[in-house]
């Protein structure tokens, strides 16, 4: 048992150096909501399967039924040891272990869950023991990231004090540290006029930062929904109505920096452009590659070990699969930057005006903001490619020659080589 903890915590050192230096296949997470339907894009870190106590152990306390979240465990990319590099969020207490049923709604999963701690808190460590106990590498894979809650700076999800998730925390961590490849990461927050920084640093300052390995929130940069305003901007703008994704991942930094977990990893398990946020798809490929390759860039800076868009398919919040179970567009452009970015070193993104430029080892990503695509159509403007380079690469994977030393430039994303 004492060499296994060993290797899992070497591990951790690798990944943690691998997101120091070179963008890692595991940095691309991708959510999916359908066991039958996981993703056809490359990605290394599968995220948010249905909540998982509901749906484990929804119909009755003892009765464990696997069958819902099996598949995509199993379906999850794994390391050499055989993990499964997935995301599972334990949230919302089922309706039977709790007295008070007006916290308690049906969910679209069919299952009854509840937004506040069981009644005996024996309940919540059975069920996390049984967790453990099926996905330890005999029964089922070893699962690799644990997230304590989902979402619990928002009603739908939690309506308890942030005191009474921290004790869950507490009692879980130990049970689920018991699996020496398991990663534990703190429940997820959203931005909400930044009401998510204050959440996350009351539970780290608390106690919660003594039973996480690392920090998890969600990135959306705009807000969708009802009453919102769409299309969302683009992920990297000013009027992003949360904070653009360049801001928002240093300030959940700088939230776990001055709360227990100086320079332990940051992760998004979701994030996106919401729910319909964009509906062109011209712009969604702009937007999704936007959004890739400008959080590659913080991962260095921000010990940012893996972020994850949501979702592949089955719901309206980023969808990148065609009626057909293809990618579309945007899946494609998707698929195009993970296959600039895995393997080489990328630096943080920077603008001029409205043309972004971002490094990825010897060459240079560009963009122009203030173009835009409509209908098929796509504007550009004449740019002035910096001295030492002699091509570009488009979405579509097509190579140009720079004549003259300009090119085209709109807002997707070409990549300059020498």
């Amino acid at each position: 048992m004492k060499r296994m903890q060993v290797l899992g915590a070497l591990w951790i050192v690798l990944v943690a150096a691998g997101a120091q230096g070179q963008i890692q296949q595991s940095f691309f997470g991708m959510g999916a909501v359908s066991g039958a339907d996981l993703p056809r894009v490359s990605y290394g870190t599968l995220a948010h399967p249905p909540m998982a106590w509901t749906m484990i152990e929804g119909t009755g306390r003892g009765v464990f039924d696997f069958s819902k979240i099996d598949p995509f465990v199993y379906g999850a990319p794994q390391d050499a040891n055989g993990v499964a590099q997935i995301d599972l969020s334990l949230a919302w207490t089922p309706s039977w272990a709790v007295a008070d049923q007006s916290k308690c709604a049906v969910q679209s999963s069919g299952m009854v869950g509840c937004t506040i701690p069981p009644d005996n808190m024996e309940d919540w460590a059975n069920f996390i023991t049984a967790l453990v106990g099926h996905y330890n590498g005999i029964n089922a894979p070893h699962v690799r990231y644990y997230e304590i809650w989902n979402e619990a700076n928002t009603s739908p999800f939690w309506t308890a004090s942030i005191k009474k998730l921290i004790a869950m925390a507490e009692m879980a961590y130990p049970i689920l540290k018991s699996d020496p490849y398991s990663y534990v990461l703190t429940p997820s927050v959203i931005w909400a006029q930044g009401q998510g920084k204050t959440f996350m640093a009351s539970y780290l300052s608390g106690g919660g930062a003594l039973v996480a390995d690392g920090v998890s929130f969600h990135g959306y940069p705009s807000r969708t929904g009802k009453g919102s305003k769409l299309p969302v901007p683009l992920p990297e703008s000013a009027a992003s109505t949360n904070a653009p994704i360049q801001n928002m991942v240093p300030a959940f930094r700088q939230v776990a920096d001055t709360n227990g977990m100086l320079g332990k990893p940051l992760v998004t398990t979701e994030g996106g452009w919401g729910v319909n946020g964009v509906s062109d798809a011209d712009m969604q490929a702009a937007w999704i590659t936007h959004y890739e390759i400008v959080q590659a860039g913080l991962a260095a800076r921000n010990n940012l070990q893996f972020q994850t868009w949501f979702t592949w398919g089955h719901a309206l919040s980023g969808t990148i699969e065609t009626a057909a179970g293809n990618p579309n567009r945007a899946g494609h452009s998707y698929q195009t930057v993970v296959g600039w970015l895995v393997g080489k070193t990328a630096s943080p993104c920077t603008n001029v005006g409205t043309i972004w430029k971002c490094g990825v080892a010897a060459d240079l990503i560009v963009w122009d903001t203030s173009q835009t695509c409509a209908s098929g159509a796509c504007t550009t403007w004449p740019f002035t490619v910096p001295i030492g380079y002699g091509h570009y690469v488009d979405l579509a994977g097509t190579v140009h020659t720079i004549l003259n030393g300009t090119i085209a430039l709109g807002v997707k994303p070409v990549m300059l080589e020498p």
